[in-house]
C-alpha cells in the first residue's frame, strides 16, 4: 500500500478567461432557433433585391434534387428585397453590390443583386 502524499511539482496556472465574441449573433435563421454570424459592418439600413439566383460558372446535374433547389432558392429570393442584415443571417455571403453567394443543398448559388432604397411593400 503506498502511503505517499502526492505533492505538485509546480504551482497550477491562472484560468485564462475566454475571448469575447466577435461576431453579432442573431436568433433569425433557416431554422427555428438557429443562429448565424452576421458581421458588424452588416448594415440593418441596407437593402439589395435579389434579381437572379443561378449556379454562376458550376455545371449542374441534371437530376431531382437539383432542381428542387434551385427552384426553392429562386421562389424564395428572386424579386425579394432584404436587408443585408438579413441575408447574412440566412448565411449568403455578400461579396460586394452586385454579387453575393448563399449555399443550399451542398451547392453554391450565385445570388444578382441591386442596390434598393428600402424594403418594398
Amino acid at each position: 500500500m503506498n502511503t505517499r502524499a502526492v505533492v505538485p511539482t509546480r504551482p497550477a496556472e491562472p484560468e485564462v478567461e475566454p475571448e469575447g465574441q466577435e461576431g453579432y449573433i442573431v436568433t433569425e435563421g433557416k431554422k427555428r432557433g438557429a443562429t448565424r454570424d452576421v458581421r458588424p459592418e452588416a448594415a440593418y439600413d441596407r437593402y439589395y433585391t435579389v434579381l437572379r439566383v443561378h449556379a454562376g460558372d458550376a455545371i449542374l446535374t441534371d437530376n431531382w434534387h437539383t432542381n428542387q433547389v434551385l427552384d426553392h432558392a429562386r421562389n424564395n429570393f428572386e424579386g425579394v428585397t432584404f436587408a443585408m442584415r438579413t441575408l447574412e443571417a440566412w448565411g449568403a455571403m455578400i461579396e460586394n453590390d452586385q454579387r453575393a453567394y448563399y449555399t443550399a443543398g451542398g451547392r453554391i448559388w450565385v445570388m444578382d443583386l441591386e442596390p434598393s432604397e428600402g424594403k418594398k411593400k
